[in-house]
Formats: C-alpha cells, sequence, structure tokens
C-alpha cells in the first residue's frame, strides 16, 4: 500500500515538472536547413506569414537544435527582431546559440 501510494506521489511530481513548450510565433515562422555531411553548418531562414524571406543567417561551428526549447526561444526571438525590422544582416542567431 505504501508503495502505490508513493508512486502515486512520484507520478504526480513528475507531471508537474514536465518541461514548457515554447510558444509558436503568430505573425511569421522560421526553416532551418541543413545537411547530414555537415551538421555543424546550417541556414537559417525568416519568413514572414506572406512567404517573403525577411532574413537570412549562417550557422557555422554549431548544430542547430530544433528540439531544444532554448534554440527554439532564440529562433522566435530573432525572427520577432526581424519582422519588427530592427536586424541589419546582423548574426543575432549565432550570438544567441553560442550562450
Amino acid at each position: 500500500m505504501k508503495k502505490a501510494i508513493l508512486i502515486l506521489v512520484l507520478a504526480g511530481i513528475a507531471g508537474f515538472a514536465k518541461a514548457q513548450k515554447v510558444q509558436a510565433p503568430q505573425n511569421g515562422y522560421w526553416v532551418v536547413e541543413s545537411n547530414k555531411h555537415t551538421p555543424k553548418q546550417s541556414i537559417v531562414k525568416f519568413y514572414n506569414l506572406d512567404n517573403v524571406l525577411i532574413h537570412q543567417e549562417n550557422v557555422s561551428g554549431k548544430k542547430v537544435k530544433v528540439n531544444n526549447n532554448r534554440t527554439r526561444q532564440a529562433l522566435n526571438n530573432t525572427l520577432q527582431l526581424a519582422l519588427n525590422g530592427k536586424l541589419q544582416n546582423e548574426p543575432i542567431l549565432a550570438m544567441e546559440l553560442s550562450k
């Protein structure tokens, strides 16, 4: 009986400790292009909802792991900067990912 209660308590705690999902942007999207032969070189393209390319960055020396919440947050932050017109061909994403 004690084991059953302990398992239920641990399962409840594990459910609450789940990682939070990163919210998807509503006014644009990004695409990561990479190659399996050169995984540490990627091209990230940022588009608005009219499918117009608004910013592009080359990321070298680091694999862009889009399943990582921190990486997706950096991609979304860079997208917002690009949508607001605050990027002037600056490698913002590469600096965000190197932190």
